[in-house]
């Protein structure tokens, strides 16, 4: 009779936890102390991401000269693709917001103007672009995919000596992100 008390005990705790869906957590070095768990959205988490990779890197002053790379592919190098791509706005948009100098590299030298499509000032045209702005560290990272998640790794890095200041990694369920998986 104690044996079977003890199982109806531990039998729902079992369950339980079997029932926890690994798709309502997104993992993270960002989490909030030492859990490896942290509950939030794509932008949240590359918000906390930049704050902690600021808070690691103290001798990064907001005056200090930023640039943020687009996000690749781990597999292609040389690629990004949406995701990457708004993860990197989203980075320049975090750093502006704490008062860190970071810079626009695609932005024109002039407004582009197309008859029914609008007013335009960022291109990935380098024969349009304002010249490069000099930076004294970068951001860059990586993405990759899983079937299940996208496991994403940011680095804050000297443009002196290529040294990895700081950094911050964080995963998202791929479900949130499907459409920003595609190629350009």
């Amino acid at each position: 009779m104690l044996r079977l008390r003890h199982i109806l005990l531990v039998l729902p705790l079992t369950v339980t936890g079997c029932l926890t869906d690994p798709n309502m957590l997104a993992e993270s070095s960002v989490g909030m102390g030492a859990s490896p768990y942290a509950n939030g959205d794509l932008g949240t988490l590359t918000y906390r991401a930049v704050d902690i990779m600021l808070a690691g890197a103290p001798q990064v002053a907001s005056a200090t000269p930023l640039v943020v790379a687009s996000i690749a592919n781990t597999e292609k190098l040389d690629s990004s693709s949406p995701l990457g791509n708004i993860v990197a706005d989203m980075i320049r948009t975090r750093l502006a917001q704490t008062g860190h100098s970071a810079s626009e590299m695609r932005l024109r030298g002039s407004v582009s103007l197309g008859k029914g499509t609008g007013e335009f000032l960022l291109s990935r045209n380098r024969n349009v672009l304002m010249p490069a702005p000099p930076a004294a560290a970068v951001v860059a990272g990586t993405y990759a995919a899983s079937f299940e998640k996208v496991y994403v790794s940011l680095k804050l890095i000297s443009t002196d000596d290529s040294r990895i200041l700081s950094g911050a990694d964080f995963v998202v369920p791929r479900a949130d992100l499907e459409g920003l998986l595609d190629g350009p």
